[in-house]
């Protein structure tokens, strides 16, 4: 399976539908299919395509809230890299459910009209939008398909993670062999749990384990030094060390700072940067010192690239990246894009989607592939790509199995 040329253009229209209600009823009539369905709070998505020609339109964020049976909620539209917020008004007749989305601008609104269908085991909102956008679908409509989906809001506060240098475990080995895992961004030291738990005995009697948490909101030069005291006042002498996304470059800023490692395994660090970074109005998450270090052209970077202490450590990293794929399909008469595994993270998805404000390269959802490899520069091992593998999930031990083997032989 090939990842799409996205040279052509492509409207792929991600709408994340957040659908809290409380039942009202008058009388002790049995609420209708849809009304079941929406209960509690439920997130979907769903794809709307432009076939002629091909373009990126826009990505529409619904919060919608059931009163009986009208509706009301909010809508964010993701309209190149700026977002413009719209109201949302509707209701349930019988078993339909019936919304329009308003910014008071016709190019942007739409209605949808559709039904909650079963599809094994989940609910899929299937229906029609109507829409001024160019050919997608005007007065008469288009078909889409809205599949359930996780909820890839960001949330209005992130907390602070305060640095944490802890040991997991011990071994035969003290203070020579010790393997530190640390985290990427948005995480914490709990993102090592599952690797953790699949470490074998052979490895614990091998490596002391240590897990290395850092505040991914502040500078990566910054979390580089707090590393480096951390691993000084623990004793520990050319440490392996794991690290997953900014981690990684967290990793290089401890080098950079005349940190010795014996081994860095690298999975899916953007040590060239990631050009997503640069999107603070579209990710919201990005916009802190820390995810902006992450720019190509950002000081960090360049800074990294230029020092010496990384340079002569490249022989001692081992760069894992993985890349997110898919494919137009005909589904039920439709076109329909398909992601080549249902395991993808959501947010993975919306940065495989962004990229295409970048030409589109090859990439797990929020690195590209050359950058996860650190193409144009010599390392230890550059790993086989781990093809269908999206970037949360380059830490999953179920879904990355090539990465918890290698892990396992340290």
């Amino acid at each position: 399976m090939k990842a799409p040329h996205l040279d052509k253009l492509i409207v792929l229209l991600t709408v994340g539908i957040v659908i809290s209600f409380a039942s009202c009823k008058k009388d002790n009539s049995e609420p209708s299919h849809s009304e079941s369905a929406l209960q509690g709070t439920t997130f979907w998505e769903c794809e709307l395509l432009k076939v002629n020609p091909d373009t990126t339109m826009h990505f529409y964020l619904i919060t919608l809230s059931l009163d009986g049976k009208q509706l009301t909620g909010e809508v964010v539209v993701r309209d190149s890299a700026e977002q413009e917020p719209g109201s949302i008004t509707g209701v349930i007749e019988q078993d339909s459910v019936i919304f329009t989305a308003d910014f008071g601008n016709n190019a942007l609104d739409f209605t949808f009209r559709g039904v909650v269908v079963d599809d094994a085991d989940r609910h899929i909102l299937e229906g029609s939008v109507k829409s001024v956008l160019p050919q997608a679908g005007g007065s008469n409509g288009q078909n889409i398909v809205v599949n359930s989906s996780l909820d890839f809001r960001c949330p209005d506060v992130f907390p602070d993670n305060p640095s944490v240098f802890r040991k997991v475990s011990s071994s035969e080995h003290p203070n020579d062999s010790a393997v530190i895992f640390i985290h990427g961004m948005t995480g914490d030291l709990t993102h090592w749990n599952k690797v953790i738990e699949q470490l074998t005995a052979n490895f614990k009697k091998r490596h002391d384990v240590y897990v290395y948490q850092y505040n991914w909101k502040d500078s990566i030069m910054k979390n580089g030094r707090i590393l480096l005291d951390s691993i000084q006042a623990a004793g520990l002498t050319n440490p392996i060390i794991v690290a997953h996304s900014m981690g990684g470059l967290v990793a290089r800023a401890y080098i950079a700072k005349g940190g010795p490692i014996a081994t860095l395994v690298a999975l899916g660090t953007p040590h060239l940067g990631s050009p997503l970074a640069t999107l603070t109005k579209l990710l919201c998450f990005i916009n802190f010192p820390g995810p902006k270090d992450m720019a190509p052209e950002s000081v960090c970077i360049k800074s990294l690239l230029a020092s010496a202490n990384d340079a002569q450590n490249r022989n001692r990293y081992v760069v894992f990246a993985g890349q997110m794929k898919g494919s137009f399909k005909i589904v039920n008469h439709r076109l329909k894009w398909v992601w080549a595994e249902d395991y993808y993270d959501i947010m993975d998805k919306v940065g495989f989607d962004a990229f295409v404000l970048f030409k589109s390269p090859p990439n797990d959802g929020l690195v590209p592939l050359s950058s996860g490899l650190f193409e144009g520069y010599s390392v230890k091992e550059r790993k086989s790509v781990l093809e269908w593998v999206d970037h949360k999930n380059l830490r999953n031990p179920v879904v990355s199995t090539e990465v918890m083997d290698y892990i396992n032989a340290l």
